[in-house]
């Protein structure tokens, strides 16, 4: 892949804080994801002309890598009707500001007590149901449906949003054979899952049985990228911090790279790379080009490295020392 051919990488703002845009971004490195965290930040007038603001902004900057994110609190569009109509003015409202595609969670969240005896399979069916229901719905539309893969467990080990979360998950989208819905595919969930299930493996004494660089069959549109520090299992006080970039996360970088790589060539190219990294302040990046910088380094040249499947870093290696702030 040579520099011509080097994805546009896009970052987030809040869709509902257009002051995250980031004109500097916008001149120098590509394009923006607008994403609602709360659907409770749609519930009146005000929230939906945010967004709209948010989205001719972006459009004025003439940036054409535009991507929206639903919310994933308070916005259970599988059985909430209200929720539903919802994400249909949502998917309106970023085909109207000409935006590639949604990035749409599963938001079924189930709580720790209610795990072992949740019908995960009935879950998954609901939520199959509907995305063919919108499906429909969009047709004409040119935006795709990116649908997340999230992590096997919530940051503090308390809850999971568990519909999407290997590859395999995704076979009942693939029987919808929709040219639309495909996933979107975030290398920090899918790696603290790896990570997790390797850990589980180790401890029954058995082989792990996922591999680093599994892809869904369904059509990769969109990659979400970031690293994390620490591992959440439950029962315990440990939590997992997303959003990290990958030079001070704790996952081995050439892994991360290896899977940006996979990811990008399972979508023949067509994909984008949003950088969904925490930066301490939104409005003044920080992370956000340190990340940029690695990708361009690590992950985007076409030089492919030849990399084991051990997520953890190497022993006794520094992980955090390239890009090390002060």
């Amino acid at each position: 892949m040579n520099q011509a051919a080097r994805p546009a990488l896009q970052i987030t703002y809040d869709g509902l804080r257009p002051q995250q845009i980031s004109e500097k971004w916008a001149a120098e490195a590509g394009g923006f994801e607008a994403y609602v965290f709360d659907g409770a930040g749609l519930a009146e007038e005000a929230g939906w002309q945010a967004l709209r603001a948010g989205l001719r902004t972006v459009s004025a900057l003439g940036v054409s890598e535009l991507t929206c994110h639903f919310p994933t609190e308070n916005a259970d569009w599988v059985n909430d009707d209200h929720a539903y109509h919802m994400l249909l003015r949502f998917c309106d409202a970023a085909d109207a500001a000409g935006a590639r595609g949604v990035v749409l969670h599963a938001n079924q969240f189930v709580q720790q007590e209610d795990w072992l005896r949740h019908d995960l399979s009935g879950t998954r069916g609901k939520v199959v149901e509907r995305l063919a229901e919108l499906d429909a719905r969009l047709a004409g539309s040119r935006l795709w449906i990116g649908v997340e893969n999230l992590p096997v467990i919530g940051a503090e080990g308390t809850d999971y949003d568990p519909v999407f979360v290997r590859p395999d998950d995704y076979l009942p989208l693939h029987a919808l054979g929709s040219s639309r819905i495909g996933a979107t595919w975030d290398i920090c969930h899918w790696a603290v899952t790896y990570a997790t299930d390797r850990a589980v493996a180790q401890l029954q004494r058995r082989p792990p049985e996922d591999d680093a660089l599994a892809l869904p069959t369904v059509p990769v549109k969109h990659i979400h990228f970031s690293s994390y520090t620490g591992l959440a299992l439950p029962f315990t006080a440990g939590r997992c911090h997303e959003g990290v970039p990958p030079q001070d996360g704790d996952p081995d970088q050439e892994v991360l790279a290896a899977m940006v790589r996979a990811a990008l060539a399972a979508s023949d190219g067509q994909a984008r790379v949003v950088l969904e990294v925490q930066e301490e302040d939104y409005e003044n990046r920080v992370n956000c080009w340190r990340t940029r910088d690695w990708l361009l380094g690590r992950a985007l040249p076409a030089a492919a490295r030849s990399v084991g499947t051990d997520i953890r870093p190497a022993a006794g290696a520094d992980t955090r020392v390239e890009g090390r702030r002060p």
